[in-house]
């Protein structure tokens, strides 16, 4: 899995933001237990490839290179649901935001096409059909939790705004039990 570490740009969420989303996990937990094997920190993934460590400077100075004139722009959630797999339970954007990000989505992908892969051979991390769907993962359940999990937590995020300042770039770490981690290598500031 070495050569398929996942490589993300991300969203920064704000402290209010991500303290907020912190909070729903941690009252989910009391009650639930987390079935991810990876770090399970809030975050909005703009696109995720997959190489080796070799790739990664590469990669890093291509999407520094097309993000330079980006400029700060504002974010709408919405609610909370179920995943299509009804296992995660997700915080999803407005119809505006979403077509935002799925724009930054194809442009990464498309100035990084020549470097990496869209999908892990190794599948620790994504099915064949993934469909890339901007949202927050807030946690990973047992599919009949989820419904309980969901009346758990007060649906208060419809309407909430946030203003992205810079986008930051992660790379997997495993450690020797298999838990995945992604420490942040770079970050992209975005002009006002």
């Amino acid at each position: 899995m070495e050569n398929e570490l996942a490589h993300s740009i991300n969203i920064m969420l704000n402290e209010v933001i991500l303290g907020k989303l912190k909070n729903k996990q941690n009252k989910l937990l009391e009650k639930f237990s987390e079935r991810r094997m990876y770090n399970s920190l809030p975050h909005l993934s703009i696109a995720t490839k997959f190489m080796g460590a070799n790739d990664t400077r590469n990669f890093v100075e291509i999407l520094k290179n097309e993000f330079k004139e980006d400029k700060i722009f504002e974010l709408e959630f919405t609610d909370f649901r179920p995943s299509d797999t009804q296992d995660y339970i997700f915080l999803h954007l407005s119809p505006e935001s979403e077509r935002k990000i799925i724009e930054l989505h194809e442009r990464a992908f498309k100035v990084t096409k020549d470097i990496g892969l869209e999908i892990q051979t190794g599948n620790k991390f994504r099915r064949l059909n993934y469909n890339y769907n901007p949202h927050i993962s807030i946690i990973k359940l047992n599919p009949e939790e989820v419904a309980k999990a969901i009346g758990m937590i007060k649906n208060d995020f419809s309407g909430v705004r946030m203003f992205v300042s810079s986008f930051y770039i992660t790379r997997q770490t495993d450690n020797k039990d298999g838990f995945s981690d992604f420490p942040t290598i770079d970050e992209i500031k975005l002009n006002n």
